[in-house]
């Protein structure tokens, strides 16, 4: 997942006027060339295409700007093809109209790994054929969706969000900015929705049950993050299932929140929080100072967590390493009092595939806690080094979780 999960975050400036499209009362569709998207699409080699000359393209719009989740943006489809278009000005699109796109003017280039058909002028490259034409969209499971349906109108079925989000909002309304929110099925599969400050639902609350969700396959630097088409298309009324319960992946940079804590016993190296070569921040340990290893024991832990509430609990994380030292310890505990040092309560050790170095991403496995199940747990990560050597730990995604 490292590299997995960051934003894909639009800056939207709220307009009140939308560029308005007359109906041609007779076939607009001039005599040319064409291509068709999935040849446009094709013709993209990993240079910008700049068009000079006038090459139509048809397709149907999927996604427009109505909920405010997109800005100067709208994406379209035709077959099984999609694409991200980026328009001169707002407005004037909407789900369901069918378009013939003149490429005279436009770039095909890609932004954050995004394909897009950019410098897309509202009067001077856009007809409209038709309106009402729905495009169905694809209907996927969570652990289906993937990088090669970029662009992609799906839906996902018998999903939740995580049980994290539930209280808190789709974005941060008042101070416009965007938020990413996971998305689970019952079997633990998760992917990242990325949802802007400025769409009219920033501030609703996260829906809390088990259903369906209309989606847009965005993308953000090859990592998968899907864009909400309309509030409406949120249908989450079922019963949820099991699913995750705690999540901790530092995206926002903090080691503290959601009710972790760092305990120092030895030295003054500990945890923090870093993004250095990666898409999205992780947590990171060491006990080099640049010149020499330091003697160093901290301890990264974990709020106190009811597994009562989870059926067949499990707990997994990503991990990375380097350098030479003593391997990350993982411990769990039913009498650690929430605060100071560790080292007095009982803990038991779990036993997690670690990276072997190199700053290799693993991921941990499922870590069976069946055993704590009815018992009130706390998760613990134990960092050593010594004054000869040291290395360097990364983890991140930590999550716990049940199933059905």
């Amino acid at each position: 997942m490292k590299g997995l999960i960051i934003l894909l975050s639009i800056g939207m400036v709220v307009l009140s006027c939308h560029k308005k499209f007359e109906t041609p009362a007779i076939d607009p569709v001039l005599a040319g060339a064409s291509i068709s998207l999935e040849d446009l699409i094709a013709s993209y080699q990993g240079s910008p295409i700049n068009f000079n000359d006038s090459l139509s393209v048809y397709a149907t719009v999927t996604m427009d700007e109505s909920d405010g989740n997109l800005y100067k943006s709208t994406y379209i489809q035709a077959g099984d093809f999609a694409l991200n278009v980026r328009l001169l000005s707002a407005g004037g699109l909407y789900v369901g109209d069918s378009i013939r796109i003149d490429l005279k003017g436009t770039v095909l280039s890609t932004y954050n790994g995004v394909l897009q058909l950019d410098a897309v002028h509202a009067d001077n490259n856009i007809v409209k054929l038709a309106v009402d034409k729905d495009i169905k969209p694809l209907a996927l499971s969570v652990s289906d969706v993937n990088p090669n349906l970029q662009s992609r109108l799906i839906k996902l079925e018998n999903v939740q969000f995580i049980y994290p989000e539930i209280g808190g909002t789709y974005a941060f309304a008042e101070d416009k900015e965007s938020k990413d929110i996971m998305v689970e099925d019952c079997d633990g599969n998760t992917v990242w929705f990325s949802n802007s400050g400025y769409a009219n639902f920033a501030d609703e609350l996260v829906a809390e049950g088990n259903g369906s969700i209309m989606a847009i396959v965005g993308m953000f630097n090859g990592d998968v993050q899907l864009i909400i088409r309309s509030f409406d298309e949120i249908k989450m009324d079922a019963e949820r299932c099991a699913g995750q319960y705690i999540v901790k992946d530092f995206n926002d940079e903090l080691i503290s929140t959601g009710g972790w804590h760092m305990e120092q016993i030895v030295g003054s190296d500990t945890w923090e929080t870093n993004d250095q070569g990666a898409a999205s921040f992780y947590c990171q340990i060491s006990n080099f100072d640049g010149s020499n290893n330091i003697a160093c024991e901290s301890w990264l832990v974990s709020p106190a967590i009811d597994l009562s509430l989870i059926n067949t609990p499990g707990l997994s994380f990503i991990n990375a390493s380097n350098y030479q030292g003593t391997n990350l310890e993982v411990y769990i505990s039913t009498n650690y009092s929430g605060a100071g040092d560790p080292n007095i309560a009982t803990w038991a050790t779990l036993n997690p595939i670690l990276s072997s170095g190199g700053w290799e991403w693993v991921n941990s496995g499922i870590i069976d806690l069946s055993a704590y199940t009815n018992e009130n747990v706390v998760i613990a990560f134990k960092y050593i080094g010594s004054s000869s050597d040291g290395k360097t730990w990364e983890i991140d995604d930590i999550v716990i979780s049940g199933k059905t």
